[in-house]
């Protein structure tokens, strides 16, 4: 299984072989991704001792997240898909990748909620039950809303900003979990067809909003 993760700054690859050994690779938000993504996995798969031709099941992390690095991730397992007829694909919420490691580290229970920076005051929620089970569909909010979320809210480590006295929980999102992640999901089955495979934004890009609001003027 490869995994792919461009959702957030930090992209995050694993991969396994037959008898099970991991190969992961980070790579910082400093990096280009849309430069550096397929040789990093080239080389993971060189260090693996496996032809990418080879690799059964792809999972590929289909947001909510960056724009640019969702586009990356999903042509990318797209682009495998054509090539192999028999890869199997899946696609992971960023935001339920975020609740299975709260559910896995948390200690008091209770239900929560996940949040990504959308930006421009905007934010990416999720609600989930003690178990990691999502109650309800992602969705994007404003700080309004935000500043009213009741049960605890966690976030990965520095994307959200502590604002006006709203107490965050910080979590580090690691290959070791993304990879467990896409194990459970495939463990029940949830696979994807190449036409499912797509971003999941939640919101229009900003040409896509400038465009929109220029067709109202007229």
């Amino acid at each position: 299984m490869l995994v792919i993760d461009t959702a957030f700054k930090t992209a995050y690859f694993a991969l396994t072989d037959k008898q099970g050994k991991v190969f992961s690779k980070m790579l910082d938000a400093d990096s280009k991704h849309s430069e550096n993504v397929l040789s990093e996995i080239d080389k993971l798969c060189q260090k693996a001792g496996i032809d990418i031709l080879d690799v059964e099941t792809v999972a590929v992390v289909t947001g909510p997240g960056s724009f640019t690095g969702l586009r990356i991730g999903v042509a990318i397992a797209k682009a495998l898909a054509c090539v192999n007829k028999n890869l199997k694909l899946i696609s992971l919420s960023s935001l339920e990748l975020m609740a299975y490691i709260v559910e896995r580290r948390q200690k008091e229970g209770g239900n929560f909620a996940c949040a990504i920076n959308a930006l421009s005051k905007l934010f990416f929620v999720a609600y989930f039950d003690a178990k990691g089970i999502k109650l309800e569909q992602e969705k994007m909010i404003g700080e309004e809303e935000f500043l009213t979320i009741q049960c605890p809210i966690y976030a990965i480590k520095g994307d959200i900003p502590q604002m006006q006295g709203k107490p965050l929980n910080e979590i580090e999102l690691c290959c070791e979990d993304l990879l467990g992640f896409a194990l459970q999901e495939e463990k029940a089955g949830h696979f994807v067809t190449l036409e499912e495979l797509l971003p999941k934004y939640l919101r229009l890009s900003q040409a896509e909003d400038n465009l929109l609001k220029k067709n109202k003027k007229v």
